[in-house]
């Protein structure tokens, strides 16, 4: 019994051997799961690089076509220029590694507090043209604007040795001279000397006389409509940020019938909780359409400027909403709330807005691209103003082409705009944000 039971006893190579088979074991398990952990691990490198380049939004440098960019701004005083600048810095930033950035002023005195203000500016639309594209690094920009102290002039930037383009527009360098050092004269859309062409030419003069490298001209093109002054005029647009004769439309900006301070033109003035408003800025019957996907702030902004527009106690707003069948081409389309749902947003948020104006607020669906303003019944003649964005502004001039041109009707005032943060604030970043939302959920859940 004795040796019997000797003969079941541990040794100690035993448990050698057992340690050995479960060492071995956990080896197989760990070789296993680590390439799956690994795998994980870069694949959430990889999704934070490209979650911080769409954040980030600065461009790929391997891809430009040159080294050192200059664009010439105007001073952003008024809607127009900003739309312009905004064309010019979205052109100029996609096609240079590096950029400097003028602003001009056709004002022979502008406040300090101005020329920082404006500097904000400008480097707040970069900051939302950096969005456009899916580079992870900021491009290196530099903002001088003209007579800013301490900052170094125009001319100092003509003569950079890197230097290798220029963006602008016509109407805002219209050189005559035969060298870069001359004055320049600004001139409107379709008047004046010169140009952007004409501009480089006798920047490239000046260049190579100091032994420089020419530069080229980069032309923004399309020029965007909201800048256009001929497109603005003929279209009797209004916009609505603006103070003094650049909020009048368009039609009356170089007279002086809006001028006069006679009796009869006092009594147009009204006073509204103490502010003083034309009425000439207030219309009957205003609409605005659009899709409402997410009411975001760029959504209500409009929709507050339009209720703006309205005259008190008497005007009425027809607000048009998309319906579901006009949206399948959309980016992320399935993630485009219901139709229903869209008007129940907007309606909260005008009824939170103006408490006033439910009976006289109508909200609809629209199922083409012209909507109640277009339709040949007395309802659609009444309207007087439509109000829309800067990018929108052609489809106003195609409506207003259909009142006039098809249905005999007056055209609309077009109360326009401007659209800001066009890349980082829209509805399509909205959804492109749901959609990586729901995925990292799946993701998630199948880990």
């Amino acid at each position: 019994m004795k040796n019997r039971h000797k003969q079941f006893q541990p040794r100690p190579l035993h448990y050698v051997t057992l340690l050995m088979i479960l060492l071995f074991r956990l080896a197989k398990f760990t070789f296993a799961f680590l390439p799956i952990q690994n795998h994980n691990i870069m694949k959430m490198q990889h999704l934070r690089t490209i979650e911080d380049s769409k954040m980030f939004g600065a461009t790929n440098n391997d891809s430009k076509e040159y080294s050192h960019g200059l664009a010439i701004l105007r001073m952003p005083s008024t809607s127009i220029d900003r739309i312009a600048n905004e064309a010019i810095l979205e052109t100029a930033v996609l096609q240079t590694k590096k950029l400097s950035v003028i602003l001009r002023s056709s004002e022979s005195v502008i406040s300090l507090a101005l020329l920082r203000r404006y500097v904000g500016e400008v480097y707040s639309t970069l900051w939302d043209c950096a969005f456009r594209s899916d580079a992870s690094e900021f491009l290196n920009v530099v903002v001088y604007p003209q007579n800013l102290p301490n900052t170094a002039p125009e001319q100092w930037i003509h003569l950079r040795e890197d230097l290798d383009m220029v963006c602008s527009h016509d109407s805002i360098c219209g050189w005559f001279s035969d060298s870069a050092s001359g004055r320049g004269t600004m001139f409107s859309a379709t008047e004046g000397l010169g140009g952007l062409k004409d501009h480089v030419a006798a920047l490239n003069t000046e260049r190579q006389n100091r032994g420089l490298l020419p530069v080229e001209a980069l032309q923004v093109d399309p020029w965007p409509k909201g800048s256009n002054e001929n497109f603005l005029k003929e279209n009797n647009v209004m916009f609505m940020d603006d103070e003094g004769l650049e909020a009048w439309p368009m039609t009356a900006r170089n007279t002086n019938s809006n001028l006069s301070t006679n009796e009869d033109e006092r009594k147009t003035f009204s006073f509204l909780g103490g502010a003083r408003i034309d009425s000439k800025s207030l219309f009957n019957k205003v609409c605005v359409g659009g899709t409402f996907d997410g009411m975001h702030y760029g959504h209500r902004k409009l929709l507050t400027l339009a209720v703006s527009s309205v005259l008190p106690q008497t005007g009425t707003l027809l607000i048009g909403v998309t319906v579901d069948e006009m949206l399948k081409g959309k980016k992320y389309a399935d993630l485009i709330p219901p139709l229903h749902q869209r008007m129940d947003n907007v309606r909260e948020f005008l009824y939170r807005l103006a408490p006033g104006m439910k009976n006289r607020i109508k909200i609809m669906s629209i199922r083409n691209s012209f909507g109640p303003p277009g339709s040949p019944t007395k309802e659609g003649e009444n309207f007087d103003a439509l109000v829309l964005s800067h990018e929108t502004i052609e489809n106003g001039h195609l409506l207003n082409l259909h009142r006039v041109n098809k249905l005999g009707f007056k055209p609309l005032t077009l109360l326009c705009t401007r659209r800001t943060e066009v890349h980082g604030m829209s509805s399509t970043k909205l959804r492109e944000r749901r959609s990586r939302l729901l995925e990292e959920k799946v993701r998630k859940f199948h880990e």
